[in-house]
Formats: structure tokens, C-alpha cells, sequence
């Protein structure tokens, strides 16, 4: 869905976003995997592409836990524990 929604950004939903308080370097940002939404950037980025925002939320929460998961051994066995009993973020 994230990606959906960033294929969503033209120039006038990147203006939307900018009147919103997300500016267009975090955008970039997001295309090329620099960073992810805050959870206000994430509603202000469902509110601009019609997104449902707690599917998008999640979605973003399981991209930032994969992330950390490389980084943090804790968070790793914790994402495969959820795996295992077939729940995900």
C-alpha cells in the first residue's frame, strides 16, 4: 500500500502534502528508501491519496519493525516467533 501511495504523488498531491506539513525532500525521502512516514506524515499521506490510514499504518509499522530487525536481534526473534504462530504486523 505504501508504495501504491507514493505512485499517487504527482505534483499537486506533493503541494497538498507541503500545505499539510510534509515537504517535498520527505518525499523523496520515502521514494528512495531514506525514510519512512511519521505517523502524522502516514495520515497526512492517506488524507492526500485516499489510502485507508490504519492499513497503511500497519503497513509502515511492519517496514520499520523489518528494518530494525537488522540492526536488533531481540526485534528479529520477535518477528520470527510472529511468523511461526502466523501473525505479522
Amino acid at each position: 500500500m505504501f508504495q501504491q501511495c507514493l505512485q499517487k504523488i504527482d505534483a499537486n498531491a506533493t503541494r497538498e502534502l507541503a500545505s499539510l506539513g510534509v515537504p517535498a525532500a520527505r518525499v523523496t525521502d520515502w521514494r528512495k528508501g531514506r525514510r519512512l512516514p511519521t505517523r502524522p506524515q502516514a495520515l497526512a499521506l492517506a488524507h492526500v491519496t485516499g489510502a485507508d490510514f490504519n492499513e497503511l499504518e500497519r503497513e509502515l509499522a511492519g517496514l520499520e519493525a523489518t528494518k530494525d530487525a537488522e540492526k536488533n536481534h531481540g526485534v528479529a526473534n520477535l518477528m520470527r516467533l510472529l511468523q511461526l504462530s502466523g501473525r505479522t504486523l
